[in-house]
């Protein structure tokens, strides 16, 4: 059965002599994989429509029993052209798609399926916009961790059940009171530190303008998000790397 389907490209890998495999989130069957034919060839009608980070209308034929189809046709939707064009938006767009790849499950039988493309969606176009790499990437990861059950524990202590918070532990998934951070050897935080935090994981990208109004620096608080990430949700993205070494020049 030929299907059309509109789906942001996660990820390309190369595939045989001139062939491609991408990765794609759509909102009806969840994250699919296609087979591009002859994508890395000059004259490629497809190549463009393609490119990771990008919203795309890709015609194939879908079978519920499959999540790996040949692509037939592809179209752009949306370019995110400012994104493509600029190196410190290109990663922090690259490294939500990689979240995105890893965390969701081929298939349409997944969870929120379409509140996970949405969400991609909004990091995507507000990255295009401009908008502080470092707020937008926590505020998604934040959303995303929330959206799989392990959000972070941001309103008492996570042990004893203080609202007097003095430290955050990735660890344990959330704010400690100063005698519970004392005990488990984690080093307090200042107060202005913990509140900006609060308001990352509270705002999402749902209230993202919230975060956005205060003009804080947010790169400890993403920092923190992605090692929250990486601890509670097992995976790694290696697209952070890259774009945490851009702030190291």
């Amino acid at each position: 059965m030929n299907d059309t389907v509109t789906g942001i490209i996660l990820k390309q890998t190369d595939y045989r002599e001139a062939d491609v495999i991408i990765s794609v989130l759509t909102k009806e069957y969840g994250k699919l994989s296609f087979v591009a034919s002859g994508a890395r060839k000059m004259k490629s009608k497809n190549a463009g429509a393609i490119m990771p980070c990008t919203i795309a209308e890709i015609q194939f034929d879908y079978r519920p029993d499959k999540t790996m189809f040949r692509l037939r046709t592809a179209r752009t939707r949306q370019y995110f052209r400012i994104l493509h064009e600029d190196l410190l938006l290109s990663a922090a767009a690259s490294a939500a798609c990689e979240c995105a790849d890893v965390m969701a499950m081929a298939g349409s039988e997944e969870e929120f399926i379409t509140e996970k493309y949405e969400l991609l969606e909004t990091c995507l176009t507000y990255l295009n916009e401009k908008k502080d790499p470092d707020l937008v990437l926590a505020c998604y990861l934040a959303e995303l961790m929330d959206l799989f059950g392990i959000s972070l524990d941001v309103d008492e202590c996570v042990h004893c059940g203080s609202l007097q918070v003095s430290a955050f532990s990735v660890a344990d998934g959330g704010f400690l009171c100063e005698e519970c951070a004392r005990k488990a050897s984690v080093p307090l935080r200042p107060a202005r530190q913990l509140k900006r935090l609060r308001l990352v994981v509270k705002a999402g990208l749902k209230h993202f303008a919230a975060a956005e109004a205060t003009d804080e620096n947010f790169r400890q608080e993403l920092l923190d998000l992605a090692a929250a990430m990486r601890r509670h949700a097992g995976v790694e993205i290696r697209s952070f790397s890259f774009y945490n070494s851009l702030f190291d020049h």
